[in-house]
């Protein structure tokens, strides 16, 4: 590896750090986990299944701010689980709806829903998150698609739950949704080397789904230096 691409890596590296440390020093604040461990904070479904994304109302009953971030995983009785897909702050006794993508595509969402904060997603799958808008629809189906593969792999039942609701709720056929899941699956190979097999097996659970973002920065770099690597 040459001078070039160490300076570009170190670069990225100490802007992800320093960007890490100035949004916590400006959000300040529990995090949605703490504070509902602490019965101060509350998430409830607001959408019904088939909604690409999801809304999730979360309720701060604390005296201060609490962070709600990207990538928080929640889940429910009775209803799919999702993955908050923006990060924001929930002022003191108020509340803020939130973006989501499901996570359990077997599971119908259930409006009214209270739901729990679970941790963080795997890498890989906060990263898809991280590199699409929200409030693009094109763009929240792309990504909705690619955690759906990352998170049940050839599990994907597309008869069933919330990715049968999906369906039903463009007017889409389900031939259309198997090429669009073909093509997602194509992206996700390109973009994080995952093989054939690997996105086959692939669990919300996998090792492999820890992989994160090194890998679209060295196609970034092989971009910007075609040499690189060489």
């Amino acid at each position: 590896m040459n001078l070039k691409i160490v300076l570009v890596v170190g670069l990225i590296f100490l802007f992800a750090v320093s960007s890490g440390g100035i949004c916590y020093l400006v959000m300040g604040g529990p995090d949605l986990e703490a504070a509902y461990q602490n019965g101060k904070a509350e998430a409830v479904q607001k959408t019904q299944a088939g909604e690409i994304p999801h809304t999730v109302q979360v309720k701060n009953s604390w005296d201060r701010p609490v962070r709600v971030l990207s990538g928080t995983l929640l889940t429910g009785d009775g209803s799919g689980g999702l993955v908050i897909a923006s990060t924001v702050t929930v002022p003191a006794g108020s509340s803020v709806e939130v973006p989501a993508y499901s996570t359990e595509p077997e599971k119908r969402t259930v409006p009214g829903s209270k739901l729990k904060p679970t941790g963080q997603a795997p890498g890989l799958i906060r990263d898809v998150i991280s590199s699409s808008n929200p409030d693009n629809p094109d763009e929240a189906m792309k990504t909705q698609l690619k955690i759906w593969v990352l998170a049940r792999g050839d599990k994907v039942d597309i008869y069933r739950g919330e990715v049968y609701a999906a369906v039903k709720k463009r007017d889409m056929r389900f031939y259309q949704l198997k090429e669009r899941l073909e093509a997602v699956k194509a992206e996700l190979k390109a973009d994080y080397g995952l093989t054939d097999d690997e996105l086959s097996a692939a669990d919300i659970n996998s090792p492999i789904l820890n992989r994160s973002s090194p890998l679209r920065i060295l196609s970034l770099i092989k971009t910007i230096y075609p040499g690189a690597g060489q």
